[in-house]
């Protein structure tokens, strides 16, 4: 069943390595809203062109069967995984072979794990998520749908995520904490305590700083990585 792959990103060149270690194919082709990439390939994988209302043709043309969501940002997932649904698409989860996930752990539709990653005993993840590269989560980890773990982060034991939430760049959380939807935990914080949804918390120990979304968290990194 052919699949059709979300976004031309850095994200995108990451899972269709992931794509390939896996076996995940053939890939009939990636959808971008950006123009700069229409005709062109990444990784050899042709830019079919927007994501827009010609999927239904894509789907049919290529037949399609299987979506993948290249995005790291949380809503943008979210709206992207519905476009594709829309149409029929399923959305597999993928893991990578350099990954270790517990014969136990429940991972919703969609959801992403990196190399290096390890999802452990008992870990319920919702759809959409990203475990993202070296990240662990240990056992008894409830994460709601679209959480992005970010590379080298790491949740101990028993924590609960909300739905949206971004949880930074080697960040760490000590077990039994309740981290609220819509949060984010900075890059590189020990969070000690229960973060309230719809905050920011960064620092050693994490403390609370006014909160712009998980969306302009993104925005900022992807800026300050270029």
């Amino acid at each position: 069943m052919a699949v059709v792959v979300y976004g031309a990103g850095g994200q995108a060149r990451v899972l269709l390595e992931l794509m390939d270690r896996a076996g995940i194919c053939p890939i009939a082709g990636i959808l971008d809203d950006n123009p700069a990439y229409h005709g062109t390939k990444i990784e050899g994988i042709p830019v079919l062109g927007p994501i827009d209302d010609k999927l239904a043709s894509f789907v049919r043309v290529y037949r399609i069967h299987r979506a993948v969501i290249a995005v790291g940002d949380n809503a943008l997932r979210k709206r992207f995984a519905e476009h594709a649904r829309a149409v029929g698409l399923r959305l597999p989860v993928l893991i990578h072979p350099n990954a270790y996930v517990s014969p136990t752990a429940t991972l919703g539709d969609g959801t992403v794990v990196m190399a290096g990653a390890v999802v452990n005993t008992r870990v319920k993840m919702g759809e959409l998520g990203i475990v993202n590269t070296r990240a662990a989560i240990d056992h008894d980890c409830d994460l709601g749908d679209c959480v992005h773990v970010a590379p080298g982060a790491t949740l101990a034991g028993n924590i609960t995520v909300g739905n949206g939430t971004l949880i930074g760049v080697g960040a760490s959380i000590i077990p039994g904490l309740i981290i609220g939807d819509d949060s984010i935990v900075g890059a590189g914080a020990t969070v000690i305590r229960d973060v309230p949804s719809n905050s920011t918390v960064v620092g050693c120990p994490a403390r609370s700083i006014p909160h712009k979304g998980v969306k302009a968290a993104m925005e900022a990194n992807a800026a300050a990585s270029h």
